[in-house]
Formats: structure tokens, sequence, C-alpha cells
């Protein structure tokens, strides 16, 4: 499927992004195709809002590349505003699904998991996390080193959907948080073979319902792909 508006609002757009495109272009690498170059040929207007970065537009949220599904814009810097401080306090909420392979090929720089198996029940589970790898472009979780344990914990909670595929809430993510969380139980996503999943040309994780307050009414909105 390819990139597609799912909802307009007053203030907040709401797109389905692709697998294999950027979100945002990176700091080095402005011009080529991302999301945020697609929506602005029709919407120029969240060129105008932004945080820290600039060049992200009014992107409130990001995806891994090879990620699809949902993604929330906004289309005013008073509503770029309002939908961070919603992000920072937790109250957007975003589901995701994640197909699956049992085993991890490896186990390098992984804690022991502590939680519950997802596929027994819903599960919660929550960490710090640290930089792993060459140029650190890997993530693990921790839970027992206490020099990570000032940062902030996050949390995805899973609850089975099929025999081979997980339903996943998080809010505020870090960086590869589902992709390392669901490594480090023991299922890693299909196609993520930078943590341990099986060969696939489909990568196995799809945003698939975001829900946030619009700024302009106050309404909690669901948006589902």
């Amino acid at each position: 499927m390819t990139t597609r508006l799912l909802f307009e609002g007053p203030d907040t757009l709401v797109y389905w992004k692709e697998s294999g495109i950027p979100t945002v272009p990176l700091k080095t690498t402005i011009d080529g195709r991302t999301l945020l170059s697609i929506v602005s040929a029709y919407y120029p207007e969240v060129l105008c809002c932004h945080g820290t970065n600039e060049w992200e537009g009014g992107v409130i949220h990001r995806l891994d590349n090879l990620t699809k599904g949902i993604v929330l814009i906004a289309r005013s810097q008073k509503a770029y505003d309002a939908l961070m401080q919603q992000q920072k306090k937790d109250m957007i909420q975003k589901e995701y699904r994640a197909v699956v392979s049992k085993g991890r090929a490896f186990d390098e720089g992984f804690e022991a998991y502590p939680y519950l198996d997802p596929f027994e029940s819903e599960c919660i589970i929550t960490s710090y996390f640290r930089s792993f790898g060459p140029g650190g472009k890997s993530v693990r979780p921790v839970v027992s080193n206490k020099r990570y344990q000032e940062g902030r914990i996050y949390t995805t909670i899973t609850e089975p959907e099929s025999e081979n595929s997980l339903r996943c809430t998080i809010t505020r993510g870090f960086r590869h948080q589902i992709r390392a969380h669901l490594a480090w139980a023991g299922y890693p996503i299909v196609g993520d073979t930078q943590y341990g999943g099986t060969f696939s040309e489909d990568f196995g994780l799809e945003a698939v319902a975001i829900s946030y307050i619009e700024p302009c009414s106050g309404r909690r909105l669901t948006i589902t792909a």
C-alpha cells in the first residue's frame, strides 16, 4: 500500500506511511522522498511549525523507515505545541501490530528477561534503554544496571492477537522501543534482522491506531488504519 491520508482536521492530519521511506529528512540529508515531503506538497503549512528540529515540520512522532502505519502531524504551531505537551504527559496512545517469530538469533547485550511471556496473557514490559553496537545504531533494554536508572522508564503493553502477532500499546516511545522489547522477550519482529528476526521482505511492524485530544475542539479522537 502507498502513503495516504486517513484523517484531515482543522489542526491535525493523520497519514498512513508506507514501509521503506523515512518519516522526516535526516539533518544531513534534507532532500529526498519522505512522508513529510509528500504531505507538505498538499499541506504546505506543516512545514511552518516545528520544535527542536525545524526540518521535521509538524510531525509529532516518527516511525522507523521500515515500519509502516499511522503518523500524526500538526498543521499549526499552536496545535504542534499542544500535541507535544500531550505526548510529554503520556496522553497520546499508539497501537501497533507486530508479526513475530520465536527466538532470537543472538543474545548479545540483552539482560535476562524478567516479565511474562507475551503470548500467555497481557504483558507489561518496562525498561530503561541504552545505545548498543557500532555507532549506537541499536538499543538494549536495561533494568538492573544502575548507570541507566536516572533516565526515563518506557513501557510496552502487549496482548496476543493471533498465533504469530501481538498488539502493542505505547505512549511516548523510545527509538526502536517495540522492536527491542519484543526481541528481549524472545519474539523478534519478522524481517527485523537487526534484532534477531527472521529474514522477510515484509517488515512485520505496523502502527494501526492513534488516540489523542484534538487541540481545537478538546475531543478525544481515535484514528485507525
